[in-house]
This record gives structure tokens, sequence and C-alpha cells, in this order.
């Protein structure tokens, strides 16, 4: 990171051979089982392996907001937020460098990102003269504009507007994570194991998010309806979940699958309450059916996204 003659931060990059640098290991290989029979890669390749620094380099808020190239503010601090996880794997997947800005105060949480760019969630998108992006689709589009490789929005009308139609199952209002994320605020607000620390993360999410009891039930309906299509999807035989290609849909549901079984802790290190909390069974899909969909996202790590899962 250089700073320039007007005081703006440059992100310096260096790209390292995987064997040269113990951080390689975040990226795609080959390594690891094959593909089950019948969800072999078929017109796409994997990238080769190489380290990007500013992948592990975190920038303050001050700092990022001068700096220059593409920043992300994601959620941090053992949290793997699907939202967050789904813009970091559109530009790894896509070979584009970009650092990370802590945009979170310890005392005055979110204030400052929001009094800099009227956005008071995570993550969010920065680069060059482009207006903040908090939208996961302005996201998805934006890294599309960036590089046309890997395609991750199909070209032909009906299989883009499946693809985003899923994706909004997963990612927008009265979506899985946002149902999820209901689901975690009754636990914290209702379970006698959790102390008043817990019950205080619970009462800000509530009054952020709109939870109130009665939603509940509701919340559990709409997870457990959309994790059946996607099984319902998945079971159709298909290499990814739309037709024979890597698509911005199979990001998002490797991101998104952390609220029904969070990645290995040898893989993605997590606080240990959001570990458990984001534990969760769908009782309407037959475990066997939710298992392959998981292995499916266990594949779009191993062999696009990379692991380890960094959220520290």
């Amino acid at each position: 990171m250089k700073k320039s003659p007007d005081g703006s931060l440059t992100i310096c990059l260096q790209n390292k051979s995987p064997g040269n640098d113990k951080e390689a290991n975040w990226l795609p290989t080959p390594a690891g089982p094959l593909p089950a029979p019948g969800h072999e890669r078929t017109s796409v390749v994997p990238h080769e392996c190489c380290t990007i620094d500013a992948m592990a380099q975190w920038l303050t808020l001050e700092q990022g907001l001068k700096a220059t190239g593409l920043r992300i503010a994601p959620v941090r601090n053992g949290i793997p937020s699907p939202w967050s996880e789904l813009c970091r794997a559109l530009f790894r997947v896509k070979r584009i460098p970009f650092a990370l800005i802590d945009a979170r105060d310890p005392k005055r949480g979110l204030a400052d990102l929001k009094a800099a760019t009227a956005h008071e969630t995570l993550p969010v998108l920065f680069s060059g003269s482009e207006r903040p992006l908090a939208s996961w689709l302005d996201q998805i589009l934006f890294a599309e504009r960036m590089a046309s490789a890997p395609r991750l929005l199909p070209s032909h009308p009906r299989d883009r507007a499946a693809v985003i139609g899923f994706l909004a199952e997963l990612c927008a209002e009265d979506g899985f994570g946002w149902n999820r994320r209901l689901l975690i605020v009754e636990r914290l607000l209702t379970e006698p194991r959790y102390g008043e620390r817990e019950r205080g993360i619970g009462r800000y999410l509530a009054g952020k998010y709109g939870y109130s009891g009665v939603t509940s039930s509701t919340a559990q309906r709409r997870c457990e309806e959309i994790v059946a299509a996607f099984v319902e999807r998945h079971s159709a035989g298909g290499a990814f979940l739309c037709g024979d290609t890597l698509t911005a849909l199979d990001l998002g549901w490797a991101a998104f699958a952390a609220l029904v079984q969070p990645l290995p802790e040898e893989v993605c290190p997590m606080n240990e309450l959001w570990r458990d909390l984001y534990t969760w069974t769908p009782q309407q899909s037959s475990p066997e059916s939710v298992g392959a969909l998981l292995g499916h996202r266990e594949r779009i790590y191993r062999e696009w996204i990379g692991l380890p899962v960094d959220v520290r």
C-alpha cells in the first residue's frame, strides 16, 4: 500500500507462486475428491493458483474511503455473513484483486459508514467514482462489468432471469437469508442458555429487521420452501445449478448454505456462538437431498472460491 502525493492510498498487488507463499491455500486447486458422477465440470476449467497480497490486507474506514481500486467492507470477526461471502466470491472467481475495509467501529458501530455512504449495512463495495454499492444484485452486475470471464450471469434472458430469481430467493428481503436471520433472532431472545449479551444482540437485530414472535412460523415455512426449491433444482442432475457452467447462483448457494450447516471449523474458523446459531436442519427435505446440496456447496468452494474462508 502506497500513499500518493494527494494523500490517497493505493493498493499495491503482487502475484506469487503458490509454492512459495503460505497464503496461497485460499485459492482454488484441483486437489480433493473428484465430483460425483453426473456432476463433472464441463465447459468451465479452474483458474491457475496465485496469491494476491491485498486479499489479507484490512484498511480502516478512513483509509478505505481514500484508497483507490476495488475495496469491500464485509462483516468480519468470526461471522461468515452470506451476503459478504457472496460479494467476495464474485471477485475471487473473476481473479479481480480487492482490499478489505473494517467499517464497524467498536463504539459507534456503522454510524461512520452511514455518514460517509448513506449505507448502514454490510457488505459495501467501493471502486473509483462508482457510488458505494450495498445491494447484492448491484454487486453482481458490477462484477460482470469489470470482467467478462468467467461469465456469472447467463446471456440468454430466460436463463439470466432464472439465476437472478433464484438468487433473490436467497438474498432478497423475505428470502432465505432474511428469514433464517429472523429464526436466529428468535433463538437469541427465547433460549434460556443465552445471557444478557446475546439478548442484546437479539434485540438489536429484532429492531433492525422487523422480528416479532408471530413471524417465526412464517419464517420457518419460507426457509423450508426455498431449500426444497434448491433441492429440486440440484436433483435435476446438472453439473451446476443453472446449466453446465458456473453461475452466480452456485456462488450464492455456496455462501448461504452456511445458514444450514457452516463449513467445518478447519476450513472456516468462526465464533462458537454463531456456528451454533447458523446450524439449522430442514424438516421437509430429506437428509440425503440436503446433504447432496451441501456437497455442491463444498465443491464450489473447493474448486472455485477457495478455502479456507477467512472471517477474522
